[in-house]
């Protein structure tokens, strides 16, 4: 793979002082939060120095901060929003069941109509187990891959992230070997394998020694597509975890119905032993997870009767406050219902991909070597030198050594949110709404051509 030209660092205070003087109560707030919130916000991704903006109040595909500006929307609850903020079918729904109860300690008839919708949609649910969030899903699919197969090993690819569990937590950023956060025992990672992504020589000869339980892989590449996976290996990862036993696992968590209605599993016609879901799940409500699988996987979770052995040694246990609780079944239902049919999807894969042409035209005509791409409801921005140029149709990224500006990506951010977008923090990514529309696409192509004009105007960015 090509190595991407580093940059130096930046700053841009200019930018700085202007984002401080326009946002005084998000300051404010950020001031009183950081006294009482670790870091001033509740997930790392929401960090922004010197503060981030906070909002009020969201609709459709735009949100309202706290100074009275309003934005055009890309954060899309990480993704979860596929049908944009309080869309009425997730109101009604939830409105009516929390005159009913939210929690009932109990077992009900919607978890099961959930479990049934789930299964209708997703390729490999033969059965489906609620958790209370992707991240526990991923945990419980290496608990239950170990259980089934004996084995210890898990591999991942780099850059896939699969949640904060300790055990994943490592091959999410260079150096691949390093863990990503402290407090990290080196025991919690011995057994973690991290290889590189669409190498089916490394794969093969990772998994040859027959000692890998699961292979745990995002479904569309690291981190919804930042660097993708080439159409031709899913079938390699398929072919090689039954030649030697390794359970197959697809991190849907993020792709899970957004993809298309069955995921990333539906429209490549490869289905894994197990899924983990997420996000659109719960149409974005909180407590959004489950894993999914096969009948013989998924039995390994099941009782039986009076064996104490079984039950005590060899099932594996699962618990959690608030799995399929009533409220998420209400919602979880209700958006399946409207997205199953795929058109939302279409609605939103095009309106992204007419986003991404904007924002690669404005690149092109400012002269900054860099891309605009994704391959689904999605944009992705890498701005840098690139062999692959001229050879891929910006969708799928195979780079895996491409490097990307933090300090930069968080100057793109402010300046997005000067110009009333909102984006991530890091500024480069952004998800697509099936209510996002035209016009959104030319007011957001407009911010981003200014935006990236006051970048070129401080000196952050060369142009050729």
């Amino acid at each position: 793979m090509p190595r991407s030209r580093k940059r130096r660092a930046v700053t841009a205070r200019p930018i700085l002082d202007r984002y401080t003087a326009r946002y005084p109560k998000s300051r404010e707030l950020f001031e009183r939060a950081s006294k009482a919130v670790p870091r001033g916000v509740s997930h790392d991704g929401w960090f922004l120095s010197p503060f981030p903006i906070y909002i009020k109040r969201a609709e459709g595909s735009r949100k309202w901060d706290v100074d009275g500006f309003e934005y055009v929307d890309y954060i899309g609850g990480h993704g979860a929003l596929l049908l944009g903020h309080a869309h009425p079918s997730l109101i009604e729904a939830a409105e009516a069941q929390v005159r009913q109860g939210t929690h009932f300690g109990a077992s009900h008839e919607l978890q099961v109509q959930w479990a049934e919708q789930v299964k209708g949609l997703v390729p490999s649910a033969e059965k489906v187990e609620f958790t209370n969030s992707g991240t526990e899903a991923n945990i419980l699919a290496m608990r239950v891959a170990r259980a089934f197969t004996g084995r210890r090993k898990i591999v991942k690819f780099r850059g896939h992230f699969g949640g904060f569990a300790d055990h994943l937590m490592v091959g999410v950023n260079p150096p691949w070997e390093v863990p990503g956060s402290a407090g990290i025992l080196p025991c919690d990672i011995e057994n973690t394998l991290v290889i590189p992504a669409n190498d089916e020589k490394a794969l093969e000869e990772t998994l040859a020694g027959k000692d890998v339980a699961l292979l745990m892989v995002e479904a569309a590449g690291a981190f919804s597509g930042v660097t993708g996976i080439d159409p031709t290996f899913y079938r390699t990862m398929r072919d090689l975890t039954e030649i030697y036993g390794t359970l197959l696992h697809f991190d849907e968590v993020v792709t899970g119905f957004r993809y298309a209605p069955g995921g990333v599993q539906g429209a490549r016609s490869v289905v894994p032993d197990m899924t983990s879901l997420g996000k659109i799940l719960t149409g974005g409500m909180p407590g959004a997870g489950a894993l999914v699988g096969r009948d013989e996987i998924m039995d390994l979770m099941q009782f039986k009767g009076d064996d104490d052995h079984w039950n005590h040694f060899k099932r594996v246990a699962h618990t959690g406050t608030f799995n399929g609780n009533p409220l998420c079944a209400a919602c979880g239902i209700a958006t399946l219902k409207t997205i199953r049919d795929g058109s939302p999807q279409e609605r939103a894969n095009d309106i992204a991909e007419k986003l991404r042409q904007r924002m690669q035209e404005a690149i092109d005509d400012l002269g900054i070597p860099g891309c605009a791409y994704g391959e689904f409801s999605v944009f992705h921005l890498y701005f840098g030198e690139c062999e692959m140029r001229g050879s891929c149709d910006r969708r799928i990224c195979l780079n895996e050594d491409k490097e990307r500006s933090l300090a930069m990506g968080r100057l793109l951010a402010m300046n997005m949110a000067l110009h009333g977008v909102h984006t991530s923090s890091r500024g480069c990514d952004g998800f697509i709404s099936a209510v996002h529309d035209m016009g959104d696409v030319h007011e957001t192509a407009d911010a981003f051509k200014l935006s990236l004009v006051a970048l070129i105007k401080e000196g952050i960015f060369g142009t050729s």
